[in-house]
C-alpha cells in the first residue's frame, strides 16, 4: 500500500447502482479497500443497506448538496465600473458606486485609507493595493430596499449569462428610487 491515502472525493451518484443524488438527499460514504489501495465510495441508501461490508474501513452519513460555488467575479470589471461611475453625479449612479467600493473593500482589491468629512458629506479615501494615489468615493445612506435593489444591479453585471450594459441594468433601481 502506498504511503499516501488519496480518495476521490463524492460524486453527485450513486458508486453501485448510478443513480445521480437528489439535493439533500441521504448519502452514505464509505471507505474501504480495493486490493491493496483505498477507495471512497458514495452510496444511495438501497446500495448502502446490500453492500458487502467485510472491505469497509469506515461509513458515515450525510446529505448531498449541490455545487454551492458562487459566482467567480472579474474584478477588473468590477474596477472598471467604479472607475466610470467616480465620475457620474446622478445620484443613482453614486448609489451604486459605493456599493461598489464596498464590494472591493471587503475582497481587498482596494484599501481604505480613511473617512474625510466636506461641505456636510463624507467620503471614502481609498486606493489599490499597490497604488499610491488615493481617490474618494461618497459615502451614501441605502436603506434596506435600496441595497437590496443595487445588490440586484450588482449581480446582474456579474451575471456571465446575461448581456446587458450598466445603463440597462440601473434602469429598474433609478425607476425605484422613488
Amino acid at each position: 500500500m502506498s504511503g499516501e491515502w488519496r480518495y476521490q472525493r463524492r460524486q453527485g451518484a450513486c458508486a453501485v447502482c448510478g443513480r445521480s443524488f437528489a439535493a439533500d438527499e441521504t448519502v452514505f460514504s464509505l471507505l474501504r479497500f480495493a486490493g491493496e489501495e483505498l477507495e471512497r465510495g458514495d452510496l444511495c441508501s438501497p446500495c448502502f443497506d446490500g453492500r458487502e461490508e467485510t472491505e469497509d474501513v469506515f461509513f458515515w452519513r450525510t446529505r448531498h448538496a449541490e455545487d454551492r460555488r458562487g459566482l467567480r467575479v472579474d474584478f477588473d470589471l468590477v474596477l472598471g465600473v467604479l472607475q466610470r461611475l467616480r465620475e457620474d453625479e446622478r445620484p443613482e449612479r453614486r448609489d451604486f458606486c459605493f456599493l461598489i467600493a464596498l464590494l472591493l473593500v471587503r475582497h481587498r482589491k482596494l484599501r481604505l485609507q480613511g473617512v474625510v468629512r466636506r461641505r456636510g458629506r463624507e467620503f471614502l479615501q481609498l486606493r489599490r493595493p499597490r497604488a499610491r494615489q488615493p481617490f474618494e468615493v461618497e459615502v451614501r445612506e441605502l436603506d434596506e430596499e435600496r441595497r437590496s435593489r443595487l445588490s440586484a444591479v450588482l449581480a446582474g453585471l456579474l451575471d456571465p449569462a446575461r448581456e446587458a450594459d450598466l445603463e440597462d441594468l440601473l434602469t429598474p433601481a433609478r425607476t425605484s428610487r422613488g
